[in-house]
């Protein structure tokens, strides 16, 4: 589904736009990808996952595409000054037994870290969840060892549910595990 464009002033005076990127934005948006997979092990991926999307930047674009033109998931990127910066994917679930859920993703680039555009999405993505017919909780997944995206998380109403040992092995060979985590929106 589309996100129409909404712009906000961070509390430290930086002004960001929240909305679905264009087909145009699927370069801007692989590159705000790549530099968060850099940045943290907290993320799925590697660069080198990405390549196939740099070789076929029509990869990318149908992935915007796709997801702007599906009424059961928003993708949101955030721009600052026409760069983005990070992006949220919400998810809702579409089978009869699992449409009261809704799952959500986040990254951001390490320089806008620690800024508010985290909660600022969170905040977002809760209040598109709550209008959705039917949707009674948001599910997430986090690294164990990611402290301050919990902290985050916890302070918007998501509470541990469980834990997923060993989710990402590292190149090193260090294995990172999950913690699931959920918002009761009907609470």
């Amino acid at each position: 589904m589309i996100y129409a464009a909404k712009e906000f002033t961070l509390k430290n005076g930086l002004k960001v736009t929240l909305k679905s990127p264009e087909i145009s934005d699927a370069p801007k948006l692989l590159d705000s990808i790549i530099k968060t997979s850099t940045t943290t092990d907290y993320i799925t991926s590697l660069p080198e996952d990405y390549q196939k999307y740099l070789d076929d930047m029509s990869k990318e674009e149908a992935f915007i595409s796709g997801s702007n033109d599906n009424d059961n998931s928003y993708l949101i990127a955030v721009y600052v000054n026409d760069i983005i910066v990070g992006n949220c994917f919400l998810d809702f679930l579409g089978n009869i037994k699992t449409r009261h859920r809704g799952r959500i993703g986040i990254a951001i680039t390490e320089e806008y870290r620690g800024m508010g555009i985290g909660s600022l999405l969170f905040d977002e993505m809760i209040k598109l969840a709550k209008k959705r017919k039917n949707v009674t909780q948001l599910e997430l997944e986090v690294i164990k060892e990611n402290e301050r995206a919990k902290r985050l998380y916890t302070s918007k109403g998501f509470v541990k549910t469980g834990d997923r040992p060993r989710v990402l092995r590292l190149p090193n060979g260090k294995y990172l595990d999950e913690e699931l985590m959920v918002l009761y929106l009907d609470k």
